[in-house]
């Protein structure tokens, strides 16, 4: 569900744009394709643009971010603690010293604490630093991996965990961290929408995670591990239309280019996801930029609404349950419909309790058909053509209800 722009989409061709009858870029290049994307409010969880957000794809180091939240979770549990130094196995070690698969050397007698690995993965996408916290944290790597499978199923997400940093059999086995049981080439398969709700769920676990992801290099001991996010303010490919303050990037031959980016607009912070593309910044950047010119945080109905109640001539003040804000595109206005939800009574008094849904706005996405819904609940109590009091207190209806009701017609 969500809003489809224009983004290009491999085997999609262009797709058009929200309100528009002609797309809003075409394509110019490969490095505006995507297989998937997704972006979300970080703190509502609306989304506001998704395509192919569903399908399990190869996430390459985006993984790390369920190994993230995971450390935190067992920190916060008590399990670990930020200081605690973290055993460094001899196969972390020599993967700690591999060209290609790693960020930060491990010394053979070096320590690290779990504060000091947590940002090399953060920042840096250190492999061995991830791998070495799953083991940490679950006994073993096989035992990690149970969990973040299970993590995954408990928040009912479309993925599949293989691997604790990203990397795929074909590079693991040389070290040994190739799950038994799993294929030669087998990799973690995770799905757009799924990914960036971990992100979600990250920094809504420990929001420094932001503060950390935000830097262009950290200092572990006599390494300076820098920044894998190179779009990030002071780096190479910054691009200050559509600034971005983390998150974590990923790449694999099969994975294609992934980033996950956080960013602000309109003073929320938004999680924009795009994975398998062949340039891992440039179609993320073009979504960043069209949420800024197209949507806003915005009212899109009443607080307060002065509503007949269907089949009487009874008027009720209805407040709106929770906030009345959502994103709304600017160029095309989502459907608003009221739909009465408190059923009539033909056979006996009808009063309304404070607190009583009896209303709904349900706002409808034109584009992609996606339905939300704001209750109106009655802010005190009321009697439909009758005595307020009549609906407060038990000890006073006994007396009452001798008196004249109101019925529905």
């Amino acid at each position: 569900m969500g809003k489809s722009w224009g983004l290009v989409l491999l085997g999609l061709g262009t797709i058009c744009a929200l309100g528009w009858s002609q797309p809003v870029m075409a394509k110019t290049s490969q490095a505006d394709e995507v297989k998937a994307a997704y972006i979300v409010d970080a703190k509502s969880g609306q989304t506001i643009y998704a395509d192919r957000a569903d399908e399990k794809l190869p996430i390459a180091s985006l993984s790390k971010l369920m190994t993230l939240y995971l450390v935190v979770q067992a920190v916060k549990d008590g399990q670990l603690k930020w200081t605690d130094n973290v055993p460094i196995s001899h196969e972390v070690r020599k993967l700690a010293e591999s060209a290609t698969l790693s960020t930060m050397p491990m010394g053979k007698n070096e320590k690290f604490t779990v504060r000091e690995l947590f940002a090399a993965t953060l920042v840096g996408s250190s492999n061995s630093s991830a791998i070495a916290l799953g083991e940490l944290v679950g006994g073993s790597n096989a035992k990690f991996i149970q969990l973040m499978n299970k993590q995954a199923q408990t928040w009912r997400l479309d993925a599949e965990f293989v691997s604790a940093s990203g990397l795929d059999n074909t590079d693991l086995t040389a070290y040994h961290y190739n799950l038994p049981g799993t294929s030669d080439q087998a990799q973690n398969l995770v799905s757009a929408r799924a990914v960036t709700m971990i992100a979600q769920k990250l920094l809504a676990a420990d929001p420094e995670v932001i503060s950390i992801a935000n830097r262009g290099s950290i200092k572990v001991h006599q390494h300076r591990v820098a920044t894998s996010v190179q779009i990030l303010k002071g780096q190479p490919y910054y691009d200050a239309e559509a600034p971005v303050d983390g998150l974590k990037t990923g790449y694999t031959a099969q994975a294609g280019d992934c980033l996950v980016a956080t960013f602000k607009h309109d003073g929320r912070r938004l999680i924009a996801t795009t994975l398998g593309g062949t340039w891992k910044y440039s179609a993320n950047a073009n979504l960043r930029l069209m949420v800024q010119r197209q949507e806003h945080y915005q009212q899109v109905v009443p607080k307060t609404v002065d509503y007949q109640i269907p089949g009487t001539t009874a008027k009720v003040t209805l407040v709106a349950k929770d906030g009345v804000e959502r994103w709304a595109n600017t160029k095309r206005p989502v459907q608003r419909k009221q739909v009465a939800v408190w059923p009539l009574h033909r056979d006996r008094p009808n009063y309304l309790p404070a607190g009583q849904t009896v209303m709904q706005y349900r706002l409808t996405d034109t584009t992609s058909g996606a339905v939300t819904t704001i209750d109106y609940v009655t802010p005190k109590a009321k009697v439909l053509l009758g005595p307020l009091h009549l609906a407060t207190t038990s000890a006073k209806r006994t007396n009452l209800l001798k008196l004249p009701l109101a019925f529905a017609n």
